[in-house]
């Protein structure tokens, strides 16, 4: 597998340093644009925002296999990712498998730009993805002016213990994010336009993460690890109850009160809520699946010993019910 190794930065050097690992053809236009015809079709275009902000737009399908290595660098910047890929891609960060996309769902990250990470996209499938590059700075001064209350304006610190966290992507940036993936790069205003949502995407991180140096810490890798461990375990029983607390944390090797603690600051939610969360996700994709005769099978299938107990869990989730979303099976 051909893998690749590069860092971000606000301003466009970095397309440069690295569009020779890109295979014959590759090539960067206008210091904005990079093609690479022989591993993909599509590209990935890069514009400064502001100063402190900066965007990469990935539209990508891939021919081969390949490891895209993004090496840990000092330059302060955080990156917020948006994925709005066909299927399953992967992320890892310090060795620890994130999936972006079906199952986990959890399409919005936000990484450290100080720890190393490796994303691996699916081949023949569409890769559509945005990453906005933020000065911790200018992150810093947002959010404190964003909560009048936070009289110390704390900086967000910088090292290689930096939590990261990931959530799902709200309504809102998804429809902010969904008007620009039928424009065309070749579009002449797709830069001015590209610009305009990655501070509308921002604007509205920045709104919904309000107290955000609060929930970046510092946690050792270890505990980070065993915390995905748990999440994974969750994500691959959601067919099951809730395996409780005590359970999770017996698992994560932590007491209860740690583990709920440190689950919340990774994952914006408690292990409960994030179970029922993801339950529900994989809850609508059997109910659009055209698989089943009626919606008590679904709830069946989910552990729901009544019907009424689903919908209600489903109606808190989406607002509607679940047979707004059922398309019945004609077999």
């Amino acid at each position: 597998m051909l893998e690749v190794r590069h860092i971000y930065s606000l301003t466009p050097e970095w397309l440069y340093d690295n569009v020779t690992q890109l295979g014959e053809g590759a090539e960067v236009i206008d210091g904005k644009l990079t093609v690479m015809p022989e591993l993909a079709d599509g590209g990935f275009f890069f514009t400064q925002v502001s100063p402190g902000l900066s965007v990469v737009l990935l539209d990508l399908t891939f021919k081969k296999p390949i490891r895209i290595r993004r090496l840990a660098s000092n330059n302060d910047l955080y990156i917020i990712h948006y994925d709005f890929s066909d299927e399953i891609n992967l992320i890892h960060v310090d060795g620890v498998k994130h999936k972006i996309g079906y199952k986990a769902n959890l399409g919005l990250g936000v990484v450290d730009n100080a720890v190393e990470n490796i994303f691996e996209p699916v081949i023949g499938e569409r890769v559509f993805a945005m990453r906005l590059l933020v000065s911790k700075d200018l992150l810093s001064v947002s959010i404190a002016n964003r909560n009048a209350k936070d009289i110390s304006k704390r900086k967000i610190k910088s090292d290689k213990k930096t939590l990261f966290f990931y959530d799902h992507i709200d309504s809102k940036s998804k429809l902010i994010m969904h008007a620009i993936k039928s424009k065309s790069f070749l579009d002449p205003a797709f830069e001015i336009y590209l610009q305009g949502v990655s501070l509308r995407l921002l604007a509205k991180f920045i709104n919904r993460y309000s107290n955000l140096a609060q929930m970046l810490h510092h946690i050792p890798e270890k505990e980070v690890t065993s915390l995905d461990l748990t999440k994974e375990y969750m994500l691959n029983n959601l067919l099951d109850g809730f395996p409780g607390v005590d359970m999770l944390a017996e698992l994560a090797g932590m007491s209860v009160t740690k583990y709920k603690s440190l689950f919340r600051k990774m994952f914006i939610t408690t292990p409960n809520h994030f179970f029922i969360r993801q339950k529900m996700i994989l809850a609508n994709e059997l109910l659009k699946s055209e698989n089943f005769l009626d919606i008590s099978e679904i709830a069946r299938k989910l552990n729901y010993t009544k019907v009424s107990k689903f919908s209600l869990a489903y109606s808190q989730q989406f607002g509607r019910k679940p047979a707004d979303d059922f398309l019945k099976s004609e077999f």
